[in-house]
This record gives structure tokens, sequence and C-alpha cells, in this order.
């Protein structure tokens, strides 16, 4: 039930000695002898023992997740992240091109306000996690590699333009009724209204507006499960334009020449595309290859239309089919990632806009692959 002031009572739960102690209270007082002048003194005091055992507020259950399951799942996922010796047979979900997901379930039929809260008060800087129809799933293992990919990406843009735009990372979003995730990071015009206060529409509870840019990088993470998140950041809430996915595969080691070569690959997803579920370019970018499986899930499972997938490995059309040139220096044309400025702009009054705008930026490849090596040690 609830007081006139909106504050919710629920009946406590009184433990054995409390129920003891009480009710010696009510015997005491019902043993004293009667005294027509006390009456009203008596019946006080027990309204108010009545009113403590029955009106006492009680706080609701806050949400737990067990750190044994957060370091299984952790566990799980870093063995995903293991150099390879090529020749090597290993399980089929850990194989470079494994196309099944590798997200782990820890909590089921949470709501929102639950998860929204627990992120709130709990950093856990082991696992990435996030929050999918009720379910917390972990996905990814936070590392040095993970961590300057996404930093270089930040590095190299707020080196274009850092007027415009703020640069972020780790921000819990809400993405849907029951879903919420924070990217590794986000770009968001600081020219950008925000939604009204109040309204819901926002990014977070303070009704921030979205970024116009999201960008993810997978280590642990299948190729698919990486692909996967851009339905979430396109939801219907969201006003989120542009997903950029870094994917980067385990290290490939030849024991015969002790040497190392790694596949890498770059997929950008536009909101504005007729198709914005499917990348409008991918671009393989490692020193190696990328295999068979990966080819065949990008073409036949992403939906990737094999002109739209260029770069290490692939066949060039305009040169023959003959395969492109490798990624081995910076400027290269076949290696520039256009990062459209209608999309990164969206939303921002047009009296805001700077003169050619529209130009966008172009995300040098190399860069990424040149600090993905060093930190490798490739």
């Amino acid at each position: 039930m609830a007081d006139d002031s909106g504050i919710r009572y629920f009946p406590c739960r009184v433990t054995r000695s409390q129920s003891r102690q009480s009710s010696q209270q009510s015997n005491q007082l019902i043993s004293q002898p009667s005294d027509s002048s006390q009456p009203s003194s008596q019946s006080s005091q027990l309204f108010s023992l009545s009113s403590q055992l029955t009106l006492q507020p009680t706080r609701e259950k806050r949400l737990h997740l067990s750190s044994a399951a957060i370091n299984s799942a952790g566990e799980k996922l870093l063995s995903f992240q293991k150099a390879r010796e090529v020749g090597k047979e290993v399980k089929e979900e850990e194989e470079e091109g494994y196309t099944g997901s590798r997200e782990i379930v820890i909590k089921e039929n949470v709501s929102l306000e639950k998860y929204l809260q627990y992120r709130e008060n709990n950093a856990i800087p082991s696992v990435r996690m996030y929050l999918h129809n009720g379910n917390i799933i972990i996905y990814e293992v936070p590392s040095f590699v993970h961590g300057v990919t996404a930093g270089r990406i930040l590095v190299l843009m707020g080196g274009w333009n850092n007027w415009d735009f703020a640069y972020g990372t780790e921000a819990t979003m809400i993405l849907g009724p029951n879903t919420a995730k924070e990217s590794d990071f986000w770009v968001r015009p600081r020219h950008l209204p925000d939604p009204p206060i109040g309204s819901g529409l926002g990014a977070d509870r303070n009704d921030k507006a979205y970024p116009t840019m999201m960008i993810e990088v997978g280590f642990s993470q299948s190729l698919l499960d990486l692909h996967r998140k851009t339905v979430l950041y396109f939801s219907p809430r969201t006003t989120i334009q542009i997903v950029l996915a870094i994917k980067i595969f385990g290290v490939r080691t030849d024991p015969n020449t002790n040497t190392s070569t790694i596949a890498l690959i770059a997929a950008l997803y536009l909101r504005t595309s007729a198709t914005p579920l499917i990348p409008t370019s991918v671009i393989s970018f490692g020193t190696a290859d990328p295999d068979a499986n990966t080819v065949n899930c990008i073409i036949n499972q992403m939906g990737v239309p094999p002109g739209s997938f260029t770069g290490v490995g692939r066949p060039d059309p305009n040169n023959n089919n003959n395969n492109f040139p490798p990624c081995n220096a910076p400027n290269l044309p076949d290696y520039q990632m256009n990062i459209p400025g209608p999309e990164l702009y969206n939303g921002v009054p047009v009296h805001r806009l700077p003169p050619g705008f529209a130009a966008g930026f172009n995300l040098d490849l190399w860069d990424i692959r040149n600090e993905i090596e060093v930190e490798l040690r490739i």
C-alpha cells in the first residue's frame, strides 16, 4: 500500500526474536492493572507497536552478478585471443573464421532500470557486457590491442577536427525498451541539440543526444557477433548514423619461418544506406589474407556484394582481378575508409555546418594496422 506521499509500504518480515520481544511488550501492557485514567496511553502504545510491525518500508532487491560467472566468461573469451600456430588443429569455436556466436549470457529477465542502476554503481573492467531483451551478455575482454585500436581512431579523428566534435568512450546508452550497451568509442557533434529533458528520447536517463558515430573493436568476438551489433545501434529509438567495426583476428605464427601475420577487417555501416544492416564497404587491411570462412561469412552471411569487399587478399576488378596491393604504407588510396560528413554532422543546425563538411574524414587503415602490429609485437 502507499501513503499520501507516494511511499510504498510492505508488510515487514518479522524475525523470531522480534516476534518474542513484541509479544513480551504486548503482554506487559495488557497485564498492567486497569486504570480508567490511562486508557488512551495504553492504546497509543499498542497502536504505535502495531504500526512499527506493519508499516516498515522495504527496499527492492538490487541486481547482483556473480563474480565467478563474470570471471569464467572472461577466461573463456581470453582463449579466443591466443596466437595460433599455422597448421595446428583447434576447436571449432576457436577457429579464425568461426561464424557462430561467442557471446555468453550470465543473467536473464533483467529490467532496463535495474541494469542501468547496476552499471552506474559497478565498474567491471575485466569484461565488456550489455543488456539485450532482458539478458545480460558478456562479449569481449578488454586488452591493450583492443584499447589502442579504438584510441588510435580517436586520436586521428581528433587531429582532423577537434572543434566540431566530442569524442568519448564507455558511455552506457539506451538502445531499446530493454536494451542498453556501451560502445568502444563514440563521436558526437558539439552543436547537436539534446532532446527535451524528460522526453525519454535521449541516449541516457538525462536525455543526452545520441552520438552520430559508434566504433566497435572486436578481438574475442566472432565477426558475426560484431556484425550483429549494428542492428542494436540502428534501432528505431536511436539517431546513430554510422557504425565502424574493426575485427582483429588471432595472430598466425608459422613455426617453420618463425614469422607472424594477422588478418584485419574494417566494415562501415550507414543508416542512410538502402540496406543499413549490410556494410557499404569492407576492407581487408592486415598482413595476411582473410581465410576462406571469413570471406564466405562476409559475402554470404553478411550479404556484402563482392565488389564492396576489397583490400588484402581480394581480387581487384580494375586490375584484371589481380589481388589488391598490400597495405604497407601510409596514404594508399585503396586503404582509405571515408567517414561521410552528412552522416557525421546529422542533426546539426545548418548555420553550424562548416564549409566542405560533406567531404567527411578519411581514416587511413595503414595507421590502424601499424598500431595493432606494434602492440602485438608482430
